[in-house]
């Protein structure tokens, strides 16, 4: 809602038009034309004339099937439970949980909102994961069945949460995949371009997902600014992010942000422990996330004086 409001502020209050599903873009030397239709009633809808078209459609991107119309999902046998709780604060409330791994059970929890109930309740967002032995796939925002995860984290129990009891009082659960898809050669057409999840969907891994859209949003606006052809822009904001990301899609499969817990499960089988730098050095495991943080483009070396200042 904060970033379609910033739509309407500056661009006007019918810049986001609803109901209108992509079904495809043609374009001459002249501009492009996107074609719609109406999800709900299923028939076609006006098209759209524009100088460029950028395809920011998500993960099943109609615009990037149609270049690419093999294309397909990549799943590894992850799949997701999302909920939301309201309860007491954890801690200060203001703290980000990251426990397990997904090779046995992995569990992020953060509060979204203070107050929500007006009696001092947090909400609080969760997300259970697990790689299981079957291929069979989650749907998108399905309601999720409590028995196909919540076994796993009955005996999550610590002196500052009942993980379990937080699963069972969610007001709602719902399941997804854990999917990506191949980097691709090509994400710039002429006047056609691909951004966000349409260009690289990823693994939502360190948050990756929205932060490599927003990044693609930044450098293709500086691109069409700072360039009269428009087509030249494309080509080089892709030149900039095309395979920037597909190395953020390859580390989050092999080498994700969670590879440091699954690396620590290991060190200590599994079992608990009081002092971790018996089995690992601090400075390795910051060897670890700072390698991550370089492929993603979250280290402090990537980031401007002026965003620093």
């Amino acid at each position: 809602m904060i970033l379609a409001e910033a739509v309407r502020n500056r661009l006007g209050p019918n810049a986001i038009r609803t109901d209108h599903e992509c079904t495809g873009v043609e374009q001459d030397e002249a501009g492009a034309t996107v074609h719609f239709k109406d999800p709900s009633r299923g028939r076609m809808r006006e098209s759209v004339r524009a100088d460029v078209v950028i395809a920011c459609d998500g993960i099943n991107s109609a615009i990037r099937k149609q270049y690419y119309p093999n294309d397909k999902l990549a799943f590894a046998g992850v799949n997701s439970w999302r909920g939301v709780t309201r309860r007491k604060s954890i801690f200060d409330g203001r703290t980000y949980i990251r426990a397990g791994s997904i090779l046995t059970g992995k569990i992020v929890i953060y509060p979204i909102t203070d107050n929500v109930d007006g009696a001092g309740n947090q909400l609080v967002n969760w997300m259970a994961e697990i790689k299981q032995d079957t291929f069979e796939k989650n749907d998108w925002n399905k309601p999720g069945n409590l028995a196909d995860f919540l076994p796993i984290y009955e005996s999550w129990r610590f002196d500052w949460l009942d993980v379990g009891d937080m699963i069972r009082r969610a007001d709602q659960v719902l399941e997804y995949p854990m999917v990506d898809k191949d980097p691709v050669a090509r994400w710039t057409f002429g006047r056609v371009t691909l951004a966000g999840d349409a260009a690289h969907p990823m693994y939502p891994r360190g948050s990756n997902g929205a932060a490599q859209g927003a990044i693609d949003a930044r450098v293709l606006a500086e691109m069409l600014a700072s360039h009269e052809d428009a087509r030249a822009a494309l080509a080089a904001y892709e030149r900039a992010r095309r395979e920037a990301t597909a190395k953020v899609v390859r580390t989050n499969r092999e080498h994700p942000p969670d590879f440091i817990n699954i690396k620590v499960e290991e060190l200590v089988g599994d079992r608990p422990f009081d002092n971790l730098d018996e089995y690992i050095t601090q400075d390795e495991l910051r060897a670890l996330s700072e390698n991550y943080k370089r492929i993603a483009g979250f280290a402090l070396e990537d980031v401007s004086p002026e965003m620093v200042e």
